[in-house]
């Protein structure tokens, strides 16, 4: 009987053994669909997935869409409720607050079987931020791309017009308007034609980046990502600096440039194809613009007039009453290197911790390494450090170089007061339905007033006022009121 009980265990022992064995070969089965845009890599993507599938254990059957068929059909998958286990830049906040019920609440997993994600989350906080609902619920996984600039908008002026002329680089406002009179009475680009020259270019006003509104920070206003809309934060305060007496200041100098025939007459409709085309010089090349904002020289002048520009640092102001000794530039880095919704897994996956740890694997410092040379950083989840920036392309090492000169600006900023986080704040549905109707209605008169101050139609010391009531009537203070309250529960207030 004990030979027997002996060979009964030594079976049941072995049994669990190869039990064992196949648990650890076994592979678990999901399904994902992963959308990229044309002309991506599909071949390196294919291989990354594979890879990362063989070491985290599963094995996943892929849809691949390009972004303008998954466009032709996504309403109709979601509201079919037909996704796949796993999402690669599929879908979109304004998607999963929609359809919440089909999608996998992702934070307890995270702190489970994320280390990797849980790390960007801590060491970046704004990406954790950005994940979050109101309810402090994740349903989308971001990337932190780490390799973009801490500014977006670059201000550029034409050396080589600097240097024929004599002038030294402007460092205040008045500096700029005094070599702005001298770029339209000369004949910079020497084709005979002394009034083919436009000493300031830009696109746009409220939401570009390349605006005119960017010397806003010679008043010492601190835009940060972007600064659309005219939001920002002063003292712990959310403002707005539509109605702020900077702002009036910075109108009363435009209009001044606008009627010297400095700026360009079409600067204020032109959409960028055409702004880009008029940095490009005319039709034999030569140069045409004196000041301009752009992103890079290569992209803003191309390749033959590019050497004829260089960055013109944030001006102090020097002759307003508004003045500040510490001219501000605007403080971009979270929103250019942030990006949203890269993964998210489906409410209907079968095992929601095996797609956890893969998509883990895509924040570890070797996988994201591979996807900095070929494109994919633009496609997938990724988290690539700051200090992997070793690896930049030759045109990313130019764009850093030519933000040197806002170092010393951005440097100013206080990220508890003065950081305006308007990416990463969270709003309950009614607030963001109730905001979006009052910021249509504000910005319909800040777009209609701005033009017409700047080209003089309207007189700025005599209807200054009756604009801003306008705007307060509108709903800005109630529209501050709620970033206001979202602002301080960003900051954990």
């Amino acid at each position: 009987m004990k030979r027997i009980v002996c060979c009964l265990l030594a079976f049941i022992l072995l049994c669990g053994g190869m039990a064992a064995a196949c648990a650890e070969t076994q592979k678990t089965a999901l399904t994902g669909l992963i959308v990229a845009p044309e002309g991506t890599d599909r071949n390196a993507l294919r291989a990354l997935l594979s890879e990362i599938a063989e070491e985290t254990g599963v094995e996943i059957a892929w849809e691949e869409k390009t972004e303008k068929e998954w466009e032709k059909e996504k309403d109709k998958r979601i509201a079919a409720g037909k996704l796949p286990d796993l999402l690669l830049n599929a879908v979109n906040d304004g998607d999963v607050a929609a359809h919440p019920e089909l999608f996998t609440e992702l934070s307890i997993l995270s702190f489970r079987h994320a280390p990797a994600l849980e790390e960007m989350f801590s060491n970046e906080p704004d990406t954790l931020a950005l994940a979050s609902d109101v309810e402090e619920n994740i349903y989308c996984l971001p990337a932190f791309l780490g390799v973009e600039p801490a500014c977006e908008t670059v201000m550029f002026i034409n050396k080589a017009w600097l240097d024929a002329l004599g002038l030294s680089m402007p460092r205040t406002l008045d500096d700029l308007k005094a070599v702005l009179k001298a770029f339209r009475d000369s004949d910079c680009n020497g084709n005979g034609d002394p009034n083919d020259e436009i000493p300031l270019d830009y696109c746009g006003w409220f939401g570009s980046p390349y605006s005119i509104t960017n010397l806003i920070g010679s008043w010492g206003v601190q835009l940060t990502n972007g600064g659309a809309d005219g939001f920002f934060a002063e003292n712990g305060e959310v403002k707005n600096y539509v109605v702020d007496e900077r702002y009036r200041a910075l109108l009363l100098f435009a209009h001044e440039l606008y009627a010297e025939k400095y700026i360009s007459s079409k600067a204020t409709r032109s959409e960028e194809k055409e702004y880009l085309a008029r940095s490009h010089g005319d039709k034999k090349g030569r140069a045409v613009v004196g000041v301009a904002m752009g992103k890079s020289a290569q992209e803003q002048f191309g390749d033959a007039l590019k050497d004829q520009y260089v960055p013109l640092p944030p001006l102090d102001n020097s002759s307003d009453m508004l003045t500040t000794s510490e001219a501000r530039w605007s403080y971009d880095d979270s929103m250019l290197n942030i990006r949203a919704c890269r993964a998210s897994v489906s409410a209907g996956c079968a095992s929601p911790e095996a797609a956890m740890r893969f998509l883990d694997a895509f924040y570890r410092p070797e996988i994201s390494e591979k996807t900095t040379g070929n494109g994919l950083s633009g496609v997938l989840p990724v988290y690539i450090r700051r200090d992997e920036a070793a690896a930049l392309s030759p045109e990313k090492e130019a764009e850093r170089a030519e933000r040197e000169p806002y170092a010393e600006a951005l440097s100013y900023i206080d990220m508890v007061t003065e950081y305006y986080p308007q990416e990463f704040m969270n709003y309950y549905a009614q607030e963001e339905a109730a905001m979006e109707a009052l910021l249509k209605n504000v910005l319909k008169l800040t777009h209609q007033w701005w033009p017409r101050f700047l080209t003089g139609k309207a007189d700025i010391a005599a209807e200054w006022d009756a604009y801003v009531r306008q705007v307060n009537d509108a709903g800005l203070p109630e529209l501050l009121a709620v970033r206001q309250h979202a602002f301080e529960a960003y900051q954990g207030k």
